[in-house]
């Protein structure tokens, strides 16, 4: 949508050279400026009016495209948190139990948690492969790690 106006200042650009009374016709987010500014007044109020109406509701669009854009983007930060935080979990889980994970049972844990699958129904190293006897009794010993030569 453009906008006709009246030039109450000079103005020069890539466009030519105008001299203040002559008329110009601007897109409407200049043409809106230009008035607010005191350079320009609009030849027509009614055209001027609808121009305002039609440029708030372009800022009312670009505004609610921003909201989406940013909710979004928080949305995403927060899975990743929460990501990172059911990870945390299953190591502390494993380290409580005396056992390590491989980064593919941690990931597994983490899936099934952001599924809404509840990993608590068993046990957190189940698929390990480990009998009592491999269980280190000194907190400072490694625990084998499954798929590993012991």
């Amino acid at each position: 949508m453009t906008l006709k106006l009246i030039l109450l200042t000079g103005r020069s650009g890539d466009d030519g050279s105008y001299s203040p009374g002559d008329a110009i016709t601007l897109p409407i987010r200049e043409a809106i400026a230009l008035v607010e500014s005191d350079q320009a007044k609009p030849t027509n109020k009614k055209e001027y009016e609808k121009a305002l109406d039609a440029l708030a509701q372009i800022k009312n669009d670009d505004d609610e495209r921003e909201a989406q854009v940013t909710a979004i983007l928080e949305k995403e930060t927060l899975i990743g948190e929460l990501r990172a935080l059911y990870a945390q979990v299953a190591l502390k889980a494993a380290q409580i139990e005396g056992v390590v994970l491989t980064d593919e049972e941690v990931e597994a844990f983490v899936e099934k948690s952001m599924n809404g699958e509840d990993p608590g129904d068993e046990n957190i190293v189940k698929d390990a492969d480990l009998n009592p006897a491999d269980v280190p009794e000194n907190e400072g010993d490694k625990a084998p790690v499954k798929g590993e030569d012991q």
